[in-house]
């Protein structure tokens, strides 16, 4: 069978499979979905098993995903397309009964018109959205100053039907539909993290065109010595290290520069290149776990244990979050080595990376950008109050009107990973702006699950989404239900949960949140090992869903041992 015919029959798989998404019966299996619900489903589905299979290029794949995303499920799409975000038909009646049988019929008719242009142009609708146009629209005179004392009263009486009794029970009742927004599409091209990748580019080209990585390659590896597999250990520490402190992508982007001269090092056939290049997101994904300010996960689940009066402070989180970080850079390591043999039998940096760093004036520049821009994302933002996307903007600006970057080296930058991330970004999108991601969730019974199975399975679908979606978006869309399941659990005479129970599993969604590694688009760290060229989708796959499984299965039985000893109490 030639290459292009297994391309044509993975192409027709990923077809009939993701074709099927838009017939399937969700409502008949209790899932509220909606007609553009289904189609994101579809472009879900489309998305992985195109990621997956790797039918054509990934970024290329990302850029179908806009693409249908924008024809097919954006308040932009195209007509034949279009559906309706709500029945405008019961919005007019829900108005009519409102005012009443004796109101103005051309009162209630302008209202009715003014409501429902309103709302077709609202970018997210629900009842409450409703509820509040058409109060609005009726109270318009009261609040022009246009209604006399009678009239006023009337409208205050008929805008009151709209929160309580028949009329409040048929808004909360109406099926409405929500559009992914064509800006937030378009807006994924230019996403802060782009920025921040676009940025880490600047960064390592000019690194590598001054020979700032060799250098400084030779120096934070020299203590872990010659052995291919110890300086691996090395890679993954220091990358680890900086991600407690820094952002996840801007320590990726700032190591993968380092690694370059490495991977210059091993001939073309050996494995360890893939190795020593997947170690960098794995050291970066992983690390980030270690402090509350390491990963956004973990900043949102303490936001929301605050709340629920759980107290966890930065000391504690490291006392638990450190040994996990280096027990996983260890399990890491193993799975590298043993999927990855390295055939080199020594890796002298010192030796190999001869040379010293320049002194010209260019070189110079960037030596004082690099250690500005590092200092920057390592320092606390509260300190400078520029976030890790913002500092990014500086070396792509020095580095420009300096012109230590040329508009040669500009077109000779992996541009096609940008468009990979801005895919991952688009699914996203749609995935939160339709409301299909929190009408499913809020569809899983989680409050009838006992505590073990509530953390079992919570932290899975965690990690299934966070495979296929932003890691700060998970959280985001699981903590605060996870959060409510807990809080319910914790009360009552016979509660299920106690609040350690509660710390557990929050915990477990923010560590979760953060093992989602598995893909190229899994996380921007994978993207930009991707984007070397030495690692095969097959190999990151299989190594991300091995380190991701463990890394579950080693934060449940942490979280159960630190419960059981009372560490939480």
């Amino acid at each position: 069978m030639t290459q292009a015919q297994k391309t044509i029959i993975k192409l027709l798989v990923v077809l009939l499979l993701s074709g099927s998404m838009l017939f399937m019966p969700f409502e008949e299996w209790g899932l509220p979905i909606n007609a553009i619900q289904t189609r994101v489903i579809a472009l879900f589905v489309f998305a992985a098993l195109m990621w997956i299979l790797e039918v054509i290029p990934i970024w290329t794949t990302s850029v179908m995903v806009i693409t249908l995303a924008l024809l097919g499920t954006s308040n932009t799409s195209l007509n034949f397309l279009k559906v309706d975000k709500f029945d405008a038909k019961e919005v007019q009646a829900i108005v009519a009964d409102a005012y009443g049988p004796s109101a103005n019929a051309d009162t209630v008719k302008a209202t009715q018109e003014a409501v429902v242009a309103s709302l077709k142009k609202a970018a997210s609708i629900n009842p409450t959205v409703v509820r509040n146009t058409i109060a609005t629209e009726i109270l318009k005179p009261v609040t022009t100053g246009k209604a006399d004392a009678d009239a006023k009263a009337a409208l205050l009486a008929a805008s009151g039907k709209l929160y309580d009794g028949e009329v409040s029970q048929r808004i909360a009742k109406m099926e409405m539909v929500n559009l992914t927004q064509q800006k937030s599409i378009f807006a994924t091209f230019a996403d802060p993290i782009i920025i921040l990748f676009l940025g880490g580019f600047f960064l390592a080209d000019a690194a590598t065109k001054f020979r700032l990585d060799i250098n400084l390659a030779r120096v934070l590896l020299k203590p872990f010595g010659t052995n291919p597999k110890y300086v691996l250990l090395g890679l993954m520490s220091v990358t680890a290290l900086f991600s407690m402190f820094m952002s996840n992508t801007a320590t990726a982007a700032m190591m993968l520069a380092l690694l370059t001269p490495v991977l210059a090092l091993f001939k073309p056939e050996d494995r360890g290149r893939a190795a020593f290049a997947l170690c960098i997101p794995i050291g970066a994904n992983v690390g980030g776990i270690g402090t509350p300010i390491g990963t956004p996960p973990n900043a949102i689940a303490l936001k929301f244990m605050q709340e629920m009066g759980l107290n966890i402070t930065f000391g504690k989180w490291m006392m638990f979050g450190v040994p996990f970080v280096i027990i996983m850079l260890l399990v890491g390591w193993l799975v590298l080595i043993k999927m990855f043999p390295i055939s080199q039998k020594s890796l002298d940096l010192a030796k190999e990376m001869k040379g010293k760093f320049l002194t010209t004036p260019k070189a110079i520049i960037v030596y004082i950008t690099f250690i500005v821009t590092i200092l920057l994302w390592v320092i606390p933002k509260e300190y400078h109050g520029l976030d890790a996307n913002s500092v990014a903007i500086i070396p792509i600006a020095v580095f420009s009107v300096t012109g230590v970057i040329t508009k040669k080296d500009l077109r000779a930058m992996s541009w096609d990973v940008l468009w990979l991330v801005a895919g991952g970004f688009a699914l996203g999108v749609a995935l939160s702006e339709t409301n299909l991601a929190k009408d499913m969730i809020n569809s899983i019974p989680f409050a009838s699950w006992d505590s073990l199975m509530l953390l079992i399975g919570s932290s899975l679908i965690c990690l299934f989404m966070a495979t296929f979606m932003s890691h700060t978006a998970t959280a985001a869309l699981l903590m605060p239900i996870m959060a409510s399941v807990a809080a319910g659990m914790m009360t009552g005479p016979n509660a299920p949960m106690d609040s350690a129970g509660a710390i557990g599993l929050l915990v477990t969604i923010a560590f979760a949140s953060s093992l989602g590694m598995a893909l190229p688009i899994s996380t921007p760290p994978n993207a930009m090992a991707y984007a070397t060229g030495h690692v095969e989708q097959k190999g990151m796959a299989i190594s991300g869903t091995i380190l991701c499984l463990l890394g579950l299965a080693i934060t449940i039985g942490l979280m159960s041992l630190l419960g059981a000893i009372g560490f939480f109490n």
